[in-house]
């Protein structure tokens, strides 16, 4: 590797890891603390959930880092006039350019790899621990707020006294089409078994009365066992690698031509075949979007390149050794063109009035007239 090459880099390379740990630790928290708050995390299971939500803030925090990085290397050396040094010994500024363009390149396809990652390990880590700590969050919440809801079930209280839930009332609702049922108890207490992957309530001296039925008393220590919810959603784009997509498309398509052969061939009520045409709708949409999730990765993906297309020039043409007046400079178009055009691109692409390769609206966007601006600066 050539000196000048390897000097660039490197300098590129240590402003953009500082950079990133920062912005990165920075937003954890944040979201850490977020989460925490709307599902009455305890600290504990806050840090415990920070791992998982590393993949989906990196996607965030890895284009703005590059363009920090680009900002305040290529400026202090233009500022310093050292583009001009490289000028006056008849050397193109490429020189510089060429190195930055090839560290954002594969820092992008790094920034692919972390959505597949997210939506794999990640998203289902995180959600694995808010269902495992169901306990721990159904406590902190009783304490302060002396109830608690979920999908399957709600409780209030009293009070709590340690692990002790004081004149509970619990509305169990297993599944939406069963009746509910309420149980009221002098006592109550909750344990995890996370090997059987459920919660069981253990009652004292309970009354237990089913919607629409009589009152039933029950036995004086009654246990009873709700199953935790499924840790991921496996044919949501959200939860599925870029190269499980294609067999859950095929799937989603065969559901979708029974649905078409049912409202061609059966003979059904009016109102059932509604719900069969409200049911294929939903799949097909469902199918688009996955259909364009590739193409939106990628293009998210590639932000970091388009960001340093443009933060190049603007960088040298600012000359100046003030990193943060050339990243804000960068920075305004990709606010006011590249976000705008990335969340029309998302909806026109979604839902079929674009092709799939519309997501590359927003890079082009900012990435032609920075590829104009180089060519200019490099050949005059």
């Amino acid at each position: 590797m050539p000196i000048f090459t390897r000097y660039v880099t490197t300098e590129l390379l240590k402003i953009f890891l500082t950079a990133l740990l920062v912005m990165t630790l920075l937003l954890a928290l944040g979201i850490g603390a977020r989460e925490g708050i709307s599902r009455g995390l305890p600290p504990i299971l806050v840090m415990r959930m920070i791992p998982y939500l590393l993949p989906e803030i990196l996607g965030i925090t890895i284009p703005i880092a590059v363009l920090l990085a680009v900002s305040q290397v290529l400026g202090r050396m233009s500022g310093s006039n050292e583009i001009i040094a490289l000028r006056a010994a008849g050397l193109s500024p490429s020189l510089v350019v060429r190195p930055t363009i090839i560290f954002a390149f594969f820092v992008s396809l790094f920034t692919v790899w972390t959505y597949d990652l997210a939506a794999t390990w990640g998203r289902p880590g995180a959600r694995r621990v808010v269902v495992e700590s169901v306990e721990q969050i159904a406590y902190g919440m009783l304490r302060t707020r002396k109830s608690y809801s979920s999908q399957k079930f709600s409780l209030v209280v009293k009070d709590v006294i340690g692990k002790r839930l004081i004149s509970p009332i619990i509305t169990i609702q297993v599944q939406p089409e069963t009746p509910a049922i309420t149980l009221t108890a002098e006592e109550a207490e909750l344990f995890t078994d996370r090997k059987a992957g459920a919660l069981t309530i253990v009652c004292r001296k309970p009354v237990a009365r089913i919607e629409g039925q009589a009152t039933m008393t029950l036995p004086e220590t009654y246990w009873y066992t709700i199953p935790f919810d499924s840790p991921a959603e496996p044919l949501h784009r959200d939860w599925l690698a870029m190269s499980e997509i294609p067999a859950a498309i095929r799937k989603l398509g065969a559901d979708a031509e029974q649905l078409k052969l049912l409202l061609a061939e059966a003979d059904a009520s009016p109102e059932q075949r509604q719900t069969w045409r409200d049911q294929l709708h939903s799949l097909e949409l469902q199918i688009r979007k996955l259909q364009t999730e590739p193409y939106r990765r990628w293009a998210n993906g590639f932000s970091s390149l388009c960001f340093v297309l443009l933060g190049c020039p603007l960088a040298m043409y600012r000359r100046s050794e003030n990193f943060l007046s050339i990243f804000f400079l960068s920075f305004l178009p990709i606010v006011i063109v590249y976000y705008p055009l990335l969340m029309l691109a998302n909806g026109l692409t979604s839902s079929g009035t674009l092709p799939s390769f519309g997501f590359w609206i927003a890079n082009l966007g900012i990435a032609i007239p920075g590829m104009v601006l180089l060519y200019w600066y490099c050949e005059t």
